[in-house]
């Protein structure tokens, strides 16, 4: 009986042990909204390896439909409600996270927007940890607390993890970060659900071109549309950075010059109203159709027959790499890290900011020459297949996180 309980402590006292050797790393998140952000530390979170690193989990605000996705493994987050950053509850909340950091032993702190990569550095530095922030546009707004917020980030954080090399050239010309080596680019992965596995596995035999018939026909379905129409979408959340209204521009003279065309709006947000009134203004708004937030956004953009991105500013647009991944031909605006994706004319369509005109003429191109543009697509998905995979940007934080653990702070 002795022997067996020694044998249960050693046992124990090993896994404790091996606990101990994994470097702890504390995740935090501003919420769980669904967004392209969002959506790359979900599946990040699902992804490390957990006999690697110990990995916890705090956020600003529990909520959104992205937390479901990894309830089971985070049941519990500390949340850390702020109202500003100028009052006493960001006192209070900016302790809390300090003895929460002390007393789970966290080693590295991560974070990944732009409210929590400030409170979380804060935090780190005070404490006397490692701080990777993250950084996923080229500016966040032009409002001077942004613009300092920034600032502050990057002098706080030991790493700053971007997403296109856009971004780290812009962070370098500000003069904010000293060392370059401070800056890792680190793309985003492509993400493929698990509930769009039904979608791979019915269409995995199939040509690229009839893959496309059938999401296409699937669409047209749930919009009660004939099969015979044309479809040009958007996948964006409804905001001012987004450009819809040249969209909407774009699409009504389009509307004009071609009858078959309808037009798909995925996304929520602020701007929903406005898009309305301008769509009913424009004489389009029987010819638009808003779907909202949709978790199956990538499905329903492999029916488009042409997916379009009017943003005014970007990071590195997932949107932009789920639609080349499906085959589906792109045109998008030649901002940020756009064009570190698109290479334009060769594997998608590249027009500048605030054009509807250029956007009419690309539109119309690829509706009148679909041999062409399948061609360019079929480009556009092998390149954005064998170099954007989920495995490697797992692969290339994990080597961040090794790297931190073994250099002076």
């Amino acid at each position: 009986m002795q022997n067996h309980l020694l044998t249960i402590s050693g046992a124990a006292a090993q896994a404790i042990d091996e606990a101990r050797e994994r470097p702890r790393v504390l995740h935090l998140v501003t919420s769980f909204e669904a967004g392209g952000t969002e959506r790359q530390f979900v599946e990040l979170l699902k992804r490390l390896d957990r006999n690697r690193y110990d990995v916890r989990l705090a956020a600003l605000r529990v909520e959104g439909a992205f937390y479901q996705e990894i309830a089971a493994a985070f049941p519990l987050i500390p949340e850390f409600r702020l109202t500003s950053f100028y009052n006493r509850n960001a006192a209070r909340q900016l302790a809390r996270l300090r003895a929460l950091i002390k007393g789970e032993g966290v080693q590295i702190i991560h974070t990944h927007g732009f409210y929590d990569s400030l409170f979380g550095a804060v935090a780190g530095r005070l404490v006397g940890i490692k701080v990777i922030a993250s950084q996923r546009h080229l500016q966040l707004s032009e409002r001077k607390v942004h613009a300092w917020g920034t600032r502050a980030i990057h002098r706080l954080a030991h790493r700053l993890i971007v997403n296109s090399e856009a971004i780290r050239q812009t962070i370098l010309n500000s003069g904010s970060v000293a060392a370059a080596d401070k800056i890792r680019v680190i793309h985003n992965g492509l993400y493929e659900a698990d509930d769009e596995a039904s979608l791979n596995e019915n269409l995995q035999a199939a040509s690229s071109q009839e893959r496309q018939r059938r999401a296409h026909r699937s669409l047209c379905e749930e919009l009660k549309l004939s099969p015979q129409v044309k479809l040009i979408g958007m996948v964006a959340r409804l905001v001012a950075v987004k450009g819809h209204q040249y969209f909407l521009e774009a699409a009504s003279q389009v509307a004009r010059e071609d009858e078959r065309v309808h037009f798909v709006l995925i996304g929520e947000g602020m701007l929903r109203s406005d898009i309305e009134q301008q769509a009913a203004r424009l004489g389009i708004a029987e010819r638009l159709h808003l779907l909202g937030d949709r978790k199956d956004a990538r499905r329903l953009v492999a029916g488009f027959d042409v997916s379009v991105l009017t943003s005014l500013s970007e990071g590195l647009p997932n949107t932009v790499m789920e639609a080349m991944s499906v085959g589906v031909p792109v045109i998008a605006t030649a901002v940020g890290g756009t064009s570190e994706l698109v290479n334009d004319g060769e594997t998608g369509f590249l027009i500048p900011h605030a054009d509807a005109e250029a956007l009419v003429e690309r539109m119309l191109f690829v509706l009148r020459h679909e041999s062409e543009s399948r061609e360019i697509a079929e480009r556009g998905r092998a390149f954005i297949n064998s170099r954007f995979s989920m495995r490697r940007m797992v692969e290339a934080v994990e080597r961040l996180y090794e790297e931190m653990m073994t250099s002076p702070l």
